[in-house]
């Protein structure tokens, strides 16, 4: 749909000299795509009139009008129409946005879409005075950014290239009316805080301690799990028969063995990357000059550098993939016990409790539970260490009758598990109830009765006193912060690496219209 229009404004201003202009000099038609009408595309012609500008010190000759809300200079679109793309963009992205735009019908690609999106001018400042700070990951494991969040408004207001002591203390020093810093226990941020802004109260987010403690609780099931085994073997001849029905018997499938085949690959790479990275350091190598020539994670490396070998094995013993027969042993053995002893319809059964191995292994296995020579059925499993972490952190009541037994049979056998398990959900309490005012008296109890993973967090807390407090005290968090970093992770996967960080920090920061 064509549209002839002219402007019926007499004068116009000059751009560069502000002088009023009246006298016509020219005239020319302009072609502008305008938002659809009725399902059609709509182009205007607009006949635009060229004006003189009497102002002899001015560098310009001609003037060419533009109609307000209607044209900018340069741009073959309206206004209104301008907005609508930079909308799509916003939305869903340069390429999504195209295929969407053809459905309005709007005619762009993917080209001018990103170009309408660096159009936009950043949000008007606000005075912040509740500050959120945190990382996010260009690429993770190799280069970061930080994002700065009005914790009030729950809006970003800022992303840096990089996340270093130094540029995020160059943004504070800018902003002097913030009272308040929320962020995670990142020693990075810690520093510029102190540095920048030595008068803002800082506040350490609940979610990350209560984390720490749990990682803290995981370890110290990683290191009782000698005494957990021993005592479910101790208390398995104590069992009765399980039931031989197949949907009775398939909760044995459910729970990796004890133990591993010798041999497994897996355990075998991580025996090797073991020894690489311990001899490596012992060279003096650092943890990015490890991971950079082992082509592995930086994390990957600080947790074999910092974590004892048999909870790394044990760890890696519980990833074990569902092919492996090992796992599906107690079902066979009790089913073959109960009177099925068609290797055929026993492979079928476990193939559909999620067996993906060969039903060549299970017709050999079958047929050393016809000779006899089979092993014994292992000894009852126990809960993995994060299972077990799992039940400990969540409050009493929300865990199931077999779970809170469970547990109380674990915490029963091992009493260092019980004391984490009392002073995790007293530390629970006081990051729920924000009495902070209480964590000393439980930073005393837990160095002295806790675990040595407890006591390592207790001991950690000190260096960061003040801002731990603050934050089982004070109602600030981060939540919005972590919001923001999700919806970061979402832009960055919907340009799929095609955008740069003027771009990445545009879509962040624009909020739709």
């Amino acid at each position: 749909m064509w549209i002839d229009l002219h402007a019926r404004q007499p004068t116009v201003t000059c751009p560069s000299c502000g002088v009023t202009a009246s006298r016509v000099h020219s005239t020319y038609i302009r072609r502008l795509a305008d938002r659809p009408l009725g399902g059609r595309r709509v182009l205007l012609r607009l006949r635009i009139r060229r004006f003189f500008c009497d102002n002899g010190l001015c560098s310009r000759r001609t003037v060419a009008e533009q109609v307000p809300s209607l044209t900018t200079r340069y741009r073959r679109r309206t206004t209104a129409l301008a907005r609508m793309v930079q909308a799509i963009g916003l939305a869903v992205g340069g390429r999504a946005g195209a295929r969407l735009a053809g459905y309005l019908p709007v005619k762009t690609s993917r080209d001018v879409i990103l170009r309408e999106l660096r159009r936009l001018p950043d949000p008007p400042s606000a005075q912040v005075t509740v500050l959120g700070i945190d990382e996010f990951a260009f690429r993770r494991g190799a280069t970061y950014g930080t994002v700065l969040i009005d914790v009030e408004t729950r809006r970003p207001i800022d992303l840096l290239p990089d996340r270093t002591a130094d540029t995020v203390a160059s943004w504070l020093a800018d902003h002097p009316e913030i009272k308040v810093i929320c962020r995670d226990r990142c020693s990075t941020f810690s520093q510029a805080a102190a540095h920048a802004a030595p008068d803002a109260i800082e506040v350490a987010d609940r979610w990350h301690l209560l984390h720490s403690l749990a990682r803290a609780v995981e370890r110290t099931a990683h290191q009782h799990r000698a005494c957990l085994r021993k005592d479910a073997e101790t208390s398995d001849l104590d069992q009765p028969q399980e039931p031989s029905d197949p949907a009775s018997l398939a909760a044995l499938i459910t729970l990796p063995e004890p133990d591993d085949p010798p041999g497994a690959q897996l355990l075998a790479r991580v025996r090797q990357w073991h020894t690489e990275i311990h001899q490596l350091r012992e060279r003096g190598w650092t943890i990015s000059a490890i991971a950079r020539h082992l082509g592995r994670d930086r994390k990957t490396v600080r947790h074999y550098l910092t974590t004892e070998f048999d909870q790394i094995l044990a760890s890696a013993r519980e990833r074990r993939p569902n092919g492996h027969i090992n796992r599906f042993k107690p079902y066979l053995q009790q089913r073959f016990r109960c009177g099925a002893t068609n290797a055929a319809a026993l492979f079928r059964e476990i193939q559909e409790r999620g067996y993906r191995g060969s039903r060549v292994v299970v017709t050999k296995y079958i047929a050393t539970l016809r000779a006899g020579t089979a092993a014994p059925e292992p000894a009852r499993p126990i809960p993995s260490p994060r299972r077990i972490t799992t039940w400990i952190m969540r409050h009493p009541d929300t865990l199931t009758d077999s779970q809170r037994d469970q547990l109380d049979a674990i915490l029963a056998a091992c009493p260092d598990l019980a004391t984490a398990r009392d002073l995790a959900h007293e530390f629970s309490a006081i990051a729920r109830e924000r009495r902070g005012q209480d964590l000393t008296h439980w930073m005393a109890r837990a160095l002295d009765q806790g675990p040595q993973p407890v006591q390592g967090f207790a001991a950690f807390l000190r260096n960061d006193w003040d801002a731990v407090v603050n934050g089982l005290t004070l109602h600030w968090s981060s939540g919005a912060v972590e919001g923001q970093v999700t919806r970061i992770k979402l832009i960055k996967r919907r340009s799929y690496g095609r955008a740069s960080f003027a771009l990445l920090r545009t879509l962040v920061l624009a909020q739709p219209p």
